[in-house]
């Protein structure tokens, strides 16, 4: 559960604005909480990202992988109506507990009677709680933070399904949203499209399905929603 391990080459590393677009273009997440950059940069001030990055001026604010998977979660609880007092305790158990500097994004999370709620030692237990241990049959009564896929040996976070055929790993295309099982990034075949050729040959030649180019066109239109 320790985040120890460097990060490889060529990593995810996104300006707020970016990362701001990637988690607002997640599916649903214009109806739950409309996010913009300026609201992130005042979650990174309280440190739910890398706790390195809270001072950092905003003109040098760069984010990577990791904490682009930790704002995202802490979107998620807030979309669940978790207090910000309840998601700062979490944090700060986890990291505590864990040795993990980035807890949100090396940690499968659950939410539910506006608590957090994770699965440490076999046992379910609210890091909002400090720690306090839940019966496992509640378990079927809380909500997952989806769409999160965890490395088996450093139980970081390395994939990230925002809507359905797209997903985003630190490692492959340097972060980018790429087509599921592919290294074929989403704006390479949207732009295409866009410059006017048919989506039949832009299948052809990525030899990608027609349904996986329309996926990539459907998540770029969602990033330039405001």
């Amino acid at each position: 559960m320790v985040d120890t391990q460097s990060s490889p080459s060529f990593t995810g590393i996104y300006d707020v604005p970016e990362a701001a677009r990637y988690i607002r273009g997640a599916l649903n997440a214009e109806v739950v909480y409309p996010v913009q950059s300026s609201k992130m940069i005042r979650w990174i001030r309280r440190g739910v990202a890398s706790p390195d990055l809270a001072d950092t001026p905003g003109r040098k604010l760069l984010i990577g992988f990791e904490d682009l998977i930790s704002l995202r979660v802490v979107l998620a609880l807030r979309a669940a109506r978790v207090k910000w007092s309840r998601i700062d305790r979490a944090e700060t158990w986890l990291r505590t507990n864990t040795g993990a500097r980035r807890p949100f994004a090396t940690e499968a999370l659950w939410t539910g009677q506006g608590h957090v709620f994770a699965r440490l030692r076999e046992q379910l237990l609210s890091p909002s709680a400090s720690g306090q241990l839940a019966f496992d049959i509640l378990h079927d009564y809380l909500f997952p933070v989806h769409g999160l896929r965890f490395d088996d040996e450093t139980r970081m976070a390395n994939s990230w399904a925002p809507v359905a055929g797209v997903v985003l790993e630190p490692d492959v295309q340097f972060g980018s949203p790429c087509l599921k099982g592919t290294r074929i990034p989403t704006r390479t075949v949207a732009g295409m499209v866009e410059a006017g050729d048919s989506p039949e040959w832009v299948a052809s030649a990525y030899r990608i399905s027609r349904e996986e180019v329309q996926a990539a066109c459907d998540w770029e239109s969602r990033l330039r929603i405001k």
